[in-house]
Formats: C-alpha cells, structure tokens, sequence
C-alpha cells in the first residue's frame, strides 16, 4: 500500500482577479477550495490514476473538517491523527490574464509531543514493505528529527520512504541517518541541498555524485526546459511538450503521485525512464488546469506518448 503523510495540511482557497491592487481591496472571483499538501495533491493523483493510497498526517479541527470532507469526496481513505490546533488555510490569487499568480502560506499548527508519538503510532502499524510518502512544509513543533526517526523505523520493516519537502528541510533530513528512497527537489532545492550553482544536466549530474551514491532515486525538476532523474550511476533525461500553462500549483506533487503510482503498479522498481515519463505526464497534465486544481488521469495518458525520453 502506499500512506501518504501531510504534516501541515492546508485548505487550498483560489480565486481569480482581474488585477492586484497593493492597498486596495481586490475582488476575488471563480473561488476554489481543494484540500492541500504536498503529501495530499500526490495522493489525489495516485487515486486519480488508479493507485491504492491512504492519506494521513496532523489534521486539527475547524478548517480541518472541510478538508477531511473534501478528501472524502474525492473516494480518498484517510487516517489522519487529530490535533487540538485548527489546520491552516492557504490562498493562491491568479491574474485574470496570464499565468502570475499570489500565494500566502501560513505557519500551521503547533504540534505537541503527545501528538508526533500519535502519528508514529500510525505508521509503526504499517504493513511491512509499504511506500510512505512525506510531502510538504512542517508545522511548528514536528522537525526533520522527527521525520528522521519514523523513517528508520519504516526501514526496519523493509518501507520505503518518498520525501517531498522544502530545499531547507530536505537538506536538514538528508544529514540524518535515515536516508529516503525518492526525493524530488526542483533545481533551486537541489542548488541547495549541494552548496553549488548548477544549471545544465551535466553540472547536476556532477554535483550529484555524493547525493545518487545514498539515495536510490533523485529526481531534479526545472533543469534545461525538463527533469533529470538519477539511478544507479545513470541518468535520464525528460521533456514534456510545450502547453499553454494555466497554474504552476501542484505539478511538482502530481509528479512524484504519479511516480509513486507507478512504483506500486509495477510491484517493484519500474523502469526508470517510465519513472520519468510518468511524472511529466503528470506535471504537464496539472500545468494545463486552473488554479489550485489538478490533472486528471486522461490528460496525464494522453501526455504519456509526447514526452521525450534520453539516456545521458
């Protein structure tokens, strides 16, 4: 199975305006409300296209109740652990014409002691060799440290471990002993992580050296027009066709559900350059929707044909 864990999420609040005026009030129409999350967006694609997944994390009360009930609109089994703090709310404000848009991301919940032992609870009762996705920013009071521990013992039960968090964070975790599966820094995040400009493959192929020798899977988004995905001494290289994008919100956690996905259909280690269509796929599908929504599984199989995959 695959278990999705959020730890701060977010009801994604959209809407549109015709301009953005600094100290003016600004009339927002076409609003949206999606649940959110890194880990959240990427099991709704897993569900979308066919995967098994449950979603789980820190979820309080208040806010949290609408996102609970839109998770369960959407068919997703959830097994969140309560927490007393309300969840937050995050808003993304689109310009009526183009593709700018405005995001506020708040802090979250506090989290106690009590309530982190809660969520390792969850987990340890995991079946063995599940897939365990974290995704997202962390709420106050959870740190890397405590990711760090719930991923070593995921590893003595044979789970492997998908992370998808902020360059600062991923960093932080990666100087720990629990090293993960399958990460996805986008090409700034992985700027970070190596101390090092890079632009070009062959620059991150470099600088990955230290990074591909622990982490079974990398894969950099947003490099020359495409992503790179490093395995085992080898790399492939992405790029999906030109579309007209309508939202950058949630193509990146669209690709690792969709990646995620394949892992599960394949019963094992897929193919790596099927690791990377899927994931464009998936990004391209989510680029061609509105605001804060996601693509659907037909646009993300009719993308599968048109992305071009090399070895390098």
């Amino acid at each position: 199975m695959i278990f999705s864990v959020t730890p701060n999420p977010t009801l994604d609040l959209g809407g549109v305006v015709d301009r953005l005026v600094p100290n003016e009030k600004n009339y927002v129409h076409d609003e949206t409300r999606f649940p959110g999350g890194n880990a959240i967006n990427a099991a709704r694609m897993i569900h979308r296209l066919g995967g098994e997944v449950t979603v789980g994390g820190f979820l309080g009360s208040g806010v949290g109740s609408e996102i609970q009930s839109l998770i369960e609109k959407e068919g997703l089994p959830h097994a969140f652990t309560p927490v007393s703090e309300p969840a937050r709310i995050n808003i993304t404000v689109s310009l009526k014409e183009g593709s700018q848009q405005t995001r506020l991301s708040f802090a979250g919940p506090l989290i106690s002691n009590s309530e982190s032992r809660s969520l390792s609870a969850t987990l340890d009762g995991l079946s063995p060799q599940s897939l365990v996705l974290f995704g997202g920013s962390l709420p106050p009071g959870f740190s890397t440290r405590n990711i760090s521990e719930m991923m070593g013992s995921l590893r003595k039960k044979q789970s492997r471990c998908i992370v998808d968090i902020p360059g600062p964070i991923l960093k932080s975790l990666l100087s720990t002993p629990s090293i993960p599966f399958l990460i996805k820094p986008n090409l700034s995040e992985f700027c970070e992580l190596v101390d090092k400009e890079v632009k070009s493959c062959a620059e991150v192929m470099d600088a990955a050296n230290e990074l591909s020798a622990k982490i079974p899977y990398i894969c950099i988004s947003s490099v020359e027009g495409g992503a790179l995905l490093l395995h085992a001494g080898k790399a492939w290289f992405g790029k999906a066709p030109s579309v007209k994008v309508r939202s950058t919100v949630g193509a990146g956690d669209s690709m690792v559900g969709a990646m995620a996905y394949l892992i599960q259909r394949e019963k094992g280690l897929p193919a790596p350059s099927d690791l990377l269509r899927w994931g464009l796929a998936a990004a391209c599908a989510t680029l061609t929707v509105h605001g804060t929504q996601l693509g659907h599984a037909d646009a993300v199989r009719s993308f599968l044909p048109q992305i071009e995959i090399q070895e390098r």
